[in-house]
């Protein structure tokens, strides 16, 4: 796995689904390492090029972590199809939407909450992710080492701690 499907710099990559599954967006710092910013669980829409994209350049990477299914297709297509179709276009600015809203809740995730907190957010957005792809990538994502995620791992979430008893 580990294959690139869109890589940093490639010109005009256009848009894609991820009919079935799991890439990863991923950016790599000036000493090489990657930076995970987002999974895809396939059926799914990519992130629209406008948000991947300055200039008609890719300005990330996306990688398979599993065997996967893509459809790519021109951006300018998408637009064509957009412009002509009001469905097509209610569709398009629910996907920008969402993705917004997701860039701001891991934005705020990432500066707000400690460890702990991050991974059970996770947990909620990626249902069975964690056992399915490598976990220094989901570490990457957190904004922690693979150590600390393996330490916050070990310890029992907030549902399973029991609560004390209230004083009676």
């Amino acid at each position: 796995m580990n294959q690139l499907i869109i890589e940093r710099g490639e010109a005009n990559p256009g848009e894609m689904f991820i009919l079935e599954g799991i890439v990863r967006t991923f950016v790599s710092d000036t000493d090489g390492r990657e930076v995970t910013l987002n999974f895809h669980v396939g059926p799914c829409t990519y992130t629209p090029s406008i948000g991947r994209e300055l200039r008609s350049i890719s300005r990330v990477d996306c990688a398979s972590l599993t065997p996967v299914r893509v459809a790519r297709f021109p951006s300018d297509e998408l637009i064509k199809c957009m412009v002509e179709n009001m469905g097509v276009q209610r569709w398009g600015d629910t996907v920008l939407r969402d993705e917004l809203i997701r860039r701001a809740d891991r934005e705020w995730t990432l500066a707000a909450l400690p460890g702990i907190e991050r991974l059970q957010q996770f947990r909620q957005s990626y249902p069975g992710l964690e056992d399915q792809i490598p976990h220094h990538y989901i570490a990457s994502y957190l904004g922690m080492t693979a150590v600390t995620l393996s330490r916050l791992r070990s310890q029992p979430s907030a549902e399973e701690v029991p609560h004390a008893k209230e004083p009676g």
